[in-house]
């Protein structure tokens, strides 16, 4: 899975994943843990490695591989992520440091439309695509 470059921008800034949809202006917010297996996600861990290595910490709830999964799908629906979650991915570790249970083991996507007008405001979505960026005026 990827992120959808088409329509999202995607950002990790301590430990909190930020997605911009720039073309209807919506962005989304993670939960701390939802970050931590997004940004391994886009780093080609598999589903399945990413919750054995959850399953190591305490009091992890058993359904954390159904969790990771509806966690996934809302990602597809909204279209941030565009791929197949049966990926196997690419065989890296999953390394989960401990600041991504802040929320305990909630896998939460949050949208907002409170910025819509402002994103969609931005000059760069004026851009003439074949001539690049920045367009000079003729004078």
């Amino acid at each position: 899975m990827k992120i959808n470059e088409e329509k999202m921008f995607y950002d990790i800034a301590d430990g909190q994943a930020i997605v911009i949809n720039y073309l209807t202006g919506m962005y989304y917010g993670m939960s701390s843990l939802g970050s931590a297996v997004l940004d391994l996600i886009l780093k080609g861990v598999s589903p399945a490695r990413i919750a054995d290595e959850i399953r190591k910490k305490d009091r992890c709830p058993e359904e954390i591989g159904e969790k990771i999964d509806a966690f996934i799908k809302t990602l597809l629906e909204e279209e941030i992520l565009i791929g197949s979650p049966d990926d196997e991915g690419t065989g890296e570790p999953a390394v989960i440091g401990d600041e991504a249970y802040a929320d305990g083991f909630d896998l939460t996507v949050d949208a907002y439309a409170e910025a819509q007008d402002l994103i969609l405001a931005d000059p760069v979505h004026e851009v003439d695509v074949s001539m690049g960026w920045p367009v000079m005026k003729e004078e």
